[in-house]
């Protein structure tokens, strides 16, 4: 499968490095010819230089015939006008563009079917979708919600006062009642899939598969407790955190948001007038105790210099707010944010990668989830009548080595049930499998799940 992109900033650099891991026929477009040599040299991919929107360009990168086309340069026109250049030169199944201005969508020209963009992604609104979801649950860590089913897929970090520490999960099964399956453990840079024996050990992140009331059991039990959130910091009123606030204030919370830029706050108090709009510098630290910040139950930074938005979530945290969201990019940060007791980390980067993904994907692909800064994807398929895995044991499917399936949601009428299989446990038609596995295998299991 060929996936032409154009554009190889944060999103297109991570996006064609995991579809290369995942052994996909990769050609990037970009126009700098510097980033253009180190795309190059860091990636094993075929690598274009010019502008994605060129004709001769797009000839070069061998667009026509290709499965995808992917237009995530820094510019929303010249994404419109590539999907509209490949649309009307090319044939190409699917356009996807990454579009960050509301107004093109306000104005319904994005619906116009000659551009051609079959999908739009905005990395601010999935930013803030991803924010809504941990608020939603408590905040106590990333979310990965799959459609039409209460399943979870959580991450704990085993320090050394985790129970979890020093076990095998046949140990932590035993003494865990609950219903759930540890789908995988991220150790030293690296993914591991566990079996029985596979032993905990401390600065483990363990990724864990069950239902919402099971999840909150299971994180009760590591000391983490949902908490009411009802008052809310927002740091920053740029457009993650204009659209968190109009969810938050929807959903009946106070909210206090801090923005530094005083033409900005007189905007920000007439679109939110319910919302209590604090023209202050959030690194000034008698912020906090003169508008009392401190004793709000959340605080969520969304500015643009992601070390700003870590440093003052730490900060509030020393201070005794319950939970700190910031919005951060870079792998150093998120690599650490357990180790400093952060409680949820959201990259708008990772949530493109994962909304494009979903497209990318093919066939009977409901949802799909980049994990660990893409080293593995969770990913939902529905099971048709003609696959070759319908009426198997799930012991009995010849999954490649490095996944797994780990839940399983099948509709009884109108009434769905989730399943967290064993061996044993047969799949059947029509059945919405939810798996994990290793960037490296998401080829084989999608031949799996597709044939």
């Amino acid at each position: 499968m060929r996936i032409v992109i154009s554009g190889s900033g944060e999103v297109g650099f991570h996006l064609a490095e995991q579809l290369v891991t995942s052994h996909q026929d990769v050609v990037l477009i970009e126009k700098d010819p510097q980033r253009a040599k180190f795309v190059a040299d860091h990636l094993d991919c075929m690598v274009v230089q010019g502008e994605g929107s060129d004709p001769e360009i797009l000839e070069e990168a061998g667009v026509d015939g290709a499965n995808t086309f992917i237009a995530v340069s820094n510019l929303d026109e010249i994404n419109i006008v590539s999907c509209l250049v490949v649309a009307n030169e090319f044939k190409v199944k699917t356009k996807i563009a990454r579009v960050r201005s509301l107004q093109y969508r306000r104005s319904g020209i994005l619906n116009n079917a000659l551009l051609g963009i079959d999908y739009v992604v905005n990395p601010e609104i999935e930013a803030a979708r991803a924010i809504m979801n941990v608020i939603a649950h408590g905040a106590t860590g990333e979310v990965l919600v799959f459609d039409d089913t209460d399943i979870q897929l959580r991450h704990i970090f085993v320090d050394e006062g985790s129970p979890f520490r020093d076990k095998t999960l046949r140990e932590v099964r035993k003494a865990l009642k609950y219903n759930f399956i540890i789908a995988g453990i991220s150790r030293d840079e690296e993914i591991i899939i566990p079996y029985g024996d596979t032993r905990i050990v401390s600065g483990d992140r363990v990724y864990i598969v069950s239902s919402q009331r099971n999840m909150e059991k299971i994180f009760a039990r590591t000391g983490k407790f949902r908490h009411s959130l009802h008052n809310v910091v927002v740091v920053g009123g740029g457009k993650i955190g204009c659209y968190v606030t109009e969810f938050l204030l929807r959903s009946g919370r106070n909210v206090k948001l801090v923005e530094k830029n005083y033409d900005h706050c007189k905007y920000l108090a007439e679109r939110f007038p319910e919302a209590l709009v604090i023209n202050e510098d959030i690194s000034d630290d008698k912020l906090f105790e003169d508008e009392q910040l401190h004793t709000s139950d959340l605080l969520v930074t969304t500015t643009q210099d992601e070390a700003l938005n870590m440093l003052t979530a730490l900060y509030a945290k020393s201070l005794g707010i319950k939970r700190v969201v910031p919005v951060v990019n870079k792998s150093s940060y998120i690599n650490i944010a357990d180790k400093l007791k952060i409680d949820a980390i959201v990259s708008p980067k990772s949530s493109s990668v994962s909304a494009i993904l979903k497209y990318v994907r093919r066939g009977n692909v409901r949802c799909v989830y980049s994990i660990f800064d893409g080293k593995a994807e969770a990913i939902e398929f529905t099971v048709n009548s003609s696959s070759r895995i319908a009426g198997k044991m799930v012991k009995e499917m010849p999954l490649p080595n490095g996944s797994l399936v780990v839940a399983v949601n099948r509709r009884h009428g109108l009434v769905g049930k989730n399943y967290v299989p064993n061996g044993e446990f047969v799949v059947e038609a029509g059945d919405n499998v939810v798996t994990f596995a290793k960037a490296e295998q998401v080829d084989a299991l999608e031949e799996l799940f597709l044939n």
